[in-house]
């Protein structure tokens, strides 16, 4: 009787486990179109289309042993009619001959990250580098940016890519 409890108690266990997995990995779920925006509006923060993105633990910033490349931030802000402000900086460690924030504005679609428009705030023999634009976004969705921040320095280049958080734009 002991065998048998213990057989029914690992099958159990096995089911829930490989269950636990399907769900975590979204194994069986419906997929949907990449513009598809009729999710549930109860999922839904007011005026958004789509469920919110997965969060990032952090954001990615610059880390690694780099030569020249010190710091790097990005932003991206919901100001209103759809518009989005951005600022990104970098940050050299000396001079150097080019150093760049290439921003990448993103656009969820309730499934992946899409590059939606981008710019490149650059100066020459600088050490650092800021910039800020405003960009037209749709209403509803929610933007983020990925922010290439860089330098070349006689015949060495650097580079190191961060995110910024989402913001949903209104």
């Amino acid at each position: 009787m002991k065998k048998t409890n213990f057989r029914k108690l690992l099958a159990m266990t096995a089911a829930v486990s490989t269950l636990s997995m399907m769900l975590a990995t979204g194994a069986g779920a419906e997929s949907f179109a990449a513009d598809n925006t009729s999710a549930s509006s109860s999922a839904l923060e007011p005026g958004a289309l789509t469920a919110a993105p997965p969060q990032l633990f952090s954001p990615l910033s610059i880390s690694g042993n780099y030569l020249y490349l010190s710091n790097g931030n990005s932003n991206i802000s919901a100001i209103g009619n759809g518009q989005l402000q951005v600022n990104a900086d970098t940050t050299a460690k000396s001079v150097v001959d080019n150093i760049k924030a290439y921003a990448v504005v993103q656009r969820y679609t309730g499934t992946s990250w899409v590059n939606v428009n981008d710019t490149t705030f650059s100066r020459n023999n600088a050490d650092y580098v800021v910039g800020d634009a405003v960009f037209t976004g749709v209403k509803g969705f929610y933007y983020r940016v990925a922010c290439t921040h860089s330098i070349t320095k006689g015949g060495l280049f650097e580079q190191s890519v961060e995110y910024s958080g989402y913001v949903l734009a209104y």
